[in-house]
């Protein structure tokens, strides 16, 4: 990570730690001590226990669609180093807006770990595929509700403009992966305009264009074998599926720990689609202010007002800034910035469940 990578990722930290200030502020407006004091006395940890172990779930399950993606290209590596991988997307992903810089460092991180980066990117990208399309799916399905549109509908517009961002990107992966004409072009016609504007050499140039006809047919090698797998593809949407539940259902659990009555289960899990779907296109680190406004004006309809403002900040520490702490550790201590291994070649094996 070169120094202004370093002040990149410093000023997003310094930005999450000001969003997380402004939100105890709030919270402390609010509330008065005592009361604050009262209302997190009376919360049951053991459902905030059961929240922490949904979204450890919710990791593992990440870490396992992906390690059914990447050991087709590389069969002997441990579901440990993908975990490490699956924690160094988690951080990146919250510091960066639109969780752009996860994949870019798990690529980074399984290439140091010796897997070529061709291979690498296409597993993350089939990953990345699977998972915008089963939230797609996912939110289209309970978003179809009337009873819950009905409550929602001052803010329903957000829904459409999230699966308008979701599909899009969907769109431009699925192109990237079947067209490769337009994807050599554009990767080759930077390297042509850096060395028009005398960035680059000749010999650096040559080098580029090789690197770059290299890692693209290992890329496309790797994404015709993965697209025509499809039970692996099935086991990784399954996988999928079951991630995305865990981590609607945290909402639920916060709601238990205030001792709150019967709630509707599938109406929540479909709030939580909601808020998950709409803050997609918000570019902010970890969609902050958005995710917010977003669990307050869809949660709203569960949440007694004496108890919403303080489940937003048990959600946040729970969703939000829980994978940064730990995702955190992970990026510090598994040898991220260690000299890369050299790559692996070949095919690999079949996806497969074992």
């Amino acid at each position: 990570m070169n120094n202004a990578q370093g002040k990149h990722y410093g000023k997003s930290l310094l930005f999450i730690a000001a969003t997380f200030l402004v939100l105890c502020v709030w919270l402390l407006r609010e509330y008065s001590l005592p009361k604050l004091w009262e209302l997190i006395l009376g919360v049951r940890p053991g459902w905030i226990l059961a929240a922490v172990g949904l979204m450890v779930l919710y990791w593992l399950l990440e870490a396992g669609g992906l390690h059914l993606a990447v050991r087709r290209f590389a069969p002997d590596q441990q579901p440990g180093t993908t975990f490490c991988a699956t924690m160094i997307g988690q951080f990146f992903n919250c510091i960066t807006p639109f969780s752009s810089g996860g994949q870019p460092m798990q690529a980074f991180y399984l290439m140091k770990r010796g897997m070529a980066l061709s291979f690498a990117s296409c597993s993350l990208m089939i990953k990345f595929i699977v998972y915008q399309f089963v939230l797609t799916i996912y939110s289209a399905l309970f978003i179809g509700f009337k009873t819950f549109t009905s409550e929602i509908s001052a803010v329903g517009w957000l829904a459409f403009v999230g699966f308008g961002v979701n599909i899009l990107v969907i769109t431009a992966l699925l192109c990237l992966g079947f067209f490769r004409g337009p994807a050599e072009k554009f990767l080759y016609g930077i390297v042509s305009l850096l060395k028009k504007l005398r960035i680059i050499g000749q010999e650096k140039a040559e080098r580029a264009n090789a690197r770059i006809a290299k890692e693209l047919e290992e890329f496309y090698e790797g994404f015709a074998q993965i697209r025509g797998d499809i039970g692996g593809i099935l086991k990784i949407s399954l996988l999928t599926a079951v991630q995305l539940t865990a981590f609607f259902l945290i909402p639920l659990c916060i709601f238990y720990a205030f001792g709150l009555g019967r709630v509707d289960i599938l109406l929540m899990i479909c709030a939580g689609a909601f808020v998950l779907n709409f803050t997609s296109f918000i570019p902010l680190p970890g969609a902050a202010a958005g995710a917010e406004i977003g669990f307050h004006t869809v949660f709203g309809l569960f949440f007694p007002t004496r108890f919403l403002s303080l489940a937003i900040l048990l959600w946040r520490l729970l969703t939000f800034y829980l994978p940064i702490l730990v995702g955190g550790i992970f990026t510090a201590t598994a040898g991220v910035w260690q000299k890369a291994k050299p790559g692996r070649s070949g095919k690999g094996k079949q996806i497969s469940a074992s």
